[in-house]
């Protein structure tokens, strides 16, 4: 049974997006669709660097072809907190043909990239978002609207005077 992985809080959002935009272009009666998309993304991307800089997930969606991750190193770096960009570069390969963007990237742009990468990983590591399925506890919502009006009708008076 293999273990589930889910994404940190710090990046669910994100992910989420990546997520619901990779799936949208998996077509299986277009198969080229994706890849088609990404190299769209990446020729706008290296003409103009600074386009995805507010988009991280569809950064990732660039890096997607361009970038191998050592996912197993960098899962465990980032899972309780988010990790430093010295911590996550250890466990990135770049294609030799798309360094020259990585490196203006870094340069100019490194929390998105770091924060594109890390979506990546768990995106190569088919992690979830981690759902919490509570129930109402009725007795406690009582309890709090009694406070309500204990506190309510006492202190009105005297907060109105404010």
């Amino acid at each position: 049974m293999s273990k589930n992985i889910f994404i940190p809080g710090y990046l669910a959002d994100d992910y989420h997006l990546l997520t619901e935009n990779i799936e949208s272009y998996k077509d299986p009666e277009e198969p080229d669709l994706l890849n088609n998309y990404v190299d769209s993304l990446l020729a706008q991307l290296n003409r103009t660097p600074e386009f995805l800089a507010g988009m991280p997930d569809q950064l990732a969606i660039c890096l997607l072809l361009v970038v191998k991750l050592d996912s197993a190193k960098l899962s465990l770096l980032s899972s309780q907190s988010e990790p430093t960009w010295d911590e996550v570069k250890t466990c990135v390969s770049i294609h030799k043909r798309y360094r020259p963007l990585l490196s203006t990237l870094v340069d100019k742009f490194q929390h998105p990239l770091k924060i594109a990468l890390l979506l990546l990983c768990f995106y190569e590591l088919d992690a979830t978002t981690q759902e919490f399925n509570a129930q109402e506890d009725e007795s406690e919502e009582l309890e709090e609207h009694d406070d309500y009006e204990e506190y309510h009708g006492q202190d009105q008076d005297f907060l109105d005077q404010f």
